[in-house]
């Protein structure tokens, strides 16, 4: 981990997040107008869960914030593999298709709605091609060394039932153990820098679709500065391959 104050990396994803809630609209490339809506949303939820996280942490609930950290790097990841890589773009549009079809057929099961059954009738036909894979596999075909994965397996520990619910909760004292209901959370600086590095993957992609050279240049100071990637496009592994222009 960086020798980074975490009120730095704070400061950052605030920033980030201030950002986009003030925008007053994008403008947005030509090469990359059919691209900005489709991933405009994984942009938004990097920076509000991180800014969740914050929250979160602000008032004490360290451990019950990591979840929205590992949401805030899940999404960034995927943000980056989508755009960098070589058909992620059309991969990345077939998926989200699918899900909402699949979705709606969950929801009208779940209110046992007979209207919803009829509008996914009338649905547009879902396209054929290949979707996303395992979020996983995207992981390794962008990871330097293992700092992403063991990151993302490290901050899962507070979202799947795991051993952390059992340890979190005891302290040993000196003939018994003790249960708790507050924990601390050891580990926080490190899921802030997942957040700040979360915010600097979806900033940097948010950055390409609109051509903003400014923003670009400082991304490229805040990255030196708060020692954090800026963009993974440089790790492609074969067989993938990164879009042209990249």
């Amino acid at each position: 981990m960086p020798d980074v104050p975490e009120a730095a990396l704070a400061d950052w994803i605030r920033a980030c997040v201030s950002s986009l809630r003030d925008a007053d609209g994008f403008t947005v490339d030509s090469g990359h107008a059919d691209e900005f809506l489709l991933l405009y949303g994984l942009i938004a939820r990097t920076f509000r869960y991180s800014n969740a996280y914050l929250t979160l942490v602000d008032a004490g609930m360290e451990g019950e914030a990591v979840p929205l950290a590992r949401a805030a790097l899940e999404h960034a990841i995927t943000l980056q593999w989508v755009f960098v890589i070589d058909g992620g773009v059309k991969k990345y549009r077939n998926s989200v298709a699918h899900d909402r079809v699949e979705h709606y057929r969950k929801l009208a099961e779940w209110l046992d709605n007979d209207e919803l059954r009829k509008a996914m009738t009338e649905l547009d036909p879902i396209p054929g091609g290949s979707q996303l894979g395992k979020f996983i596999a995207m992981v390794r075909d962008l990871d330097e060394g293992s700092f992403l994965e063991t990151s993302y397996h490290v901050l899962s520990q507070h979202v799947h039932v795991t051993h952390s619910a059992v340890t979190s909760f005891l302290q040993p004292g000196e003939s018994e153990l003790r249960v708790l209901y507050e924990q601390e959370y050891a580990y926080r600086y490190q899921a802030t820098y997942a957040c700040a590095v979360a915010c600097m993957l979806a900033r940097w992609v948010l950055a390409r679709l609109t051509d903003d050279k400014a923003l670009l240049n400082e991304l490229d100071r805040v990255s030196d500065e708060l020692q954090l990637p800026m963009e993974l496009a440089q790790y492609v592994r074969p067989p993938r391959r990164r879009r042209a222009g990249l």
